[in-house]
This record gives structure tokens, sequence and C-alpha cells, in this order.
């Protein structure tokens, strides 16, 4: 993959600059990938070409950089990331599914289940090869934990499907183990890497959660007024799967469409004209909007995290990933 490739367009996702960084963390998906025998070295090889944003390795690079120089730690702790972020993506697929993702045929699609699940499990077990290094154990610890988080996030989103009972505390306790946890350990991973004090990871912590919050959250806008070319999956996902997202909470709050809904969700079975209605109710509302700004109150926190950190262009990169998380379009 070329220099000119390492970049995020301005129209998906963050600026268009680009971050040789990432070059030496696709080198080494390369090489890690290509180890595998079989099947499983074939799903591997097709789930790298697929693409992705990197955001997590680039979080892990330019958050250690915060603080010192590149070194190979953060490289592979960088590497890891990306690794687990890739099994946590193909395992939800399967959950879910899911025939296509990025546009693209998901693993379960082309290969089946039992070939999906064991690509999962080959790239967890990469990233904990990587991550059992000494040097890297704290690394490790801040990954673990939010392995875990992700799960009792999936499973807690099952348990509230179709169900409106959920409140906002709910809803941001969710998200914050299925999105916002792991964000929040890449950045302390490549900040305790180079050296940042007790504090500091505390506040790189909160910038991590905090843009997990708002990507999440511009992920359930997405899901309502977002179009299949751009996002490469199906829009609507959500509605369908019954997963209550916070444009939906905002919804049940109003009183006329409240109880609307809620006699909806109780028949546990949408129908196409179903999510129609509700996608016109979200928007004539200003649920959307409502959504969005609160979007913007995490991306000034996770901003605002940052003030105690020293100056620098990889500072003002990630205020820079955090403002574009409000204006990606997948």
């Amino acid at each position: 993959m070329s220099i000119q490739q390492l970049y995020i367009n301005t129209e998906t996702s963050i600026p268009k600059l680009q971050f040789t960084e990432l070059l030496f963390v696709e080198d080494q998906l390369q090489t890690v990938l290509q180890k595998a025998d079989g099947l499983i070295r074939q799903t591997c090889i097709s789930l790298l070409q697929s693409g992705g944003k990197r955001i997590r390795p680039l979080l892990t690079l330019y958050s250690g950089m915060c603080f010192a120089p590149l070194n190979p730690l953060m490289i592979e702790a960088a590497v890891a990331s990306e690794l687990i972020h890739m099994a946590s993506l193909i395992h939800d697929d399967v959950i879910d599914e899911s025939a296509t993702r990025r546009g693209k045929p998901t693993i379960v699609s082309e290969y089946g289940n039992h070939a999906a699940i064991l690509t999962g499990d080959y790239l967890f077990a990469e990233a904990f090869n990587i991550l059992s290094k000494q040097q890297l154990l704290t690394s490790m610890t801040f990954l673990v934990d939010a392995i875990q988080a992700m799960c009792h996030g999936e499973v807690h989103q099952a348990d509230d499907q179709f169900s409106s009972s959920v409140d906002t505390e709910g809803y941001f306790n969710r998200i914050a183990k299925k999105t916002g946890i792991l964000l929040a350990a890449c950045c302390q991973s490549g900040a305790i890497l180079a050296g940042a004090k007790p504090e500091e990871l505390g506040l790189m912590r909160e910038y991590g959660l905090n843009l997990g919050y708002a990507y999440q959250i511009t992920d359930d806008i997405l899901d309502i007024n977002g179009n299949t070319e751009s996002l490469g999956k199906p829009v609507g996902a959500d509605l369908v799967n019954g997963n209550i997202t916070l444009p939906i909470l905002y919804l049940l709050e109003k009183p006329i469409y409240g109880s609307w809904l809620k006699e909806i969700m109780g028949l546990r079975k949408i129908t196409y004209q179903g999510t129609q209605s509700i996608k016109e109710a979200l928007i004539n509302t200003g649920c959307i909007d409502q959504a969005y700004l609160t979007a913007t109150q995490c991306i000034n926190h996770a901003k605002e995290s940052l003030d105690g950190i020293p100056s620098s262009h990889y500072k003002t990169t990630l205020i820079n990933l955090a403002d574009s998380i409000l204006h990606r379009r997948v």
C-alpha cells in the first residue's frame, strides 16, 4: 500500500491528511495475516484487502506521540488494536448475520459461520501474541478490559432489543462498552508506552471515551438518514433489529410519538413501512438534530480533555479527528 493511499477522505471520515506512520502498521498487519495457513489465511487476506479507517492504530500512535517520538512498542500496540477490532467486526457479522460491510461481502457471507468464527479467534490470538511481551503487558491490560466490555455491551444490546424501558444512562453505558472503552484503551496504550503520567493517561482515556460516544451516536444517525452506497451496508438495520439508539430514545420521550413507538416496539417486529414511518417521525420531531447536538457535546468534552496535554502537531491531529467525527458519512 502506498503512502498516497493512507489517508481518509473528508467526505467519509477524517480530514484528508496523510498518516505515514500507519505504513508501519500496515506492513506488520500484512506480515501477521500472511502467516496463517489455508482457509484462515485466505479469509485474513480478504479482510485486510477490504480496507478500513485504521482509527484505532491511529489513536494509539498519535496518543503516544503526544508525549514522545514514535517507538517500536507503539507500533506493535497499534497493530494489536487493529487485530482486535477486526476480530470483533467478524464476530459481530456472525451475530448480526451481516451480508456486507464496507460495500463488500462479509467473511460470514462468503465462507460461513465456522470460518468466520475461527478467523476472528485467530486474530484475537495474534493480538495477544503481540501483547504478551513484557513491555506491552500494561497495554494488554487496557485492551483486555476493552474486549470484556465489548462482550458485555453486545449482551446488553441483545437483552434490550425492542425494549422501551431503556434510558439514556443505560444507552451510554452500552455504547461505552461497545465502542468507547476500546478507543479509550488505544489512547491509553499509546500514551503509557511513551511515558505519560497517570493524570495524562486519565485525560487520554476521557478523550477516547467521548470520541467513542460521538462515533456511536453518529452511527445511530447514519443508520437512519445515511445511504447504503456510502455506508457499504444496509441502512435501517438498527430499527429492524430493534436496537435502541439515541434518536429512538429521544422519540420515545415525545408525548404522542412515544406511545405510538412503544406499541410498534411491543410487536417485536418492524415492517418496511414501519421503518419508513419511524424514520420520518425521527426527522420531523427533531430527534436527529437532538442526537447530533449530543454528539457535538461529546466531541467538545473529548477536545477539552486534551487541554492538559502538551501542544504538538499530534495533539492538533487528535483535535481535528474529533471534529471530523461529526461530519462522517461512513
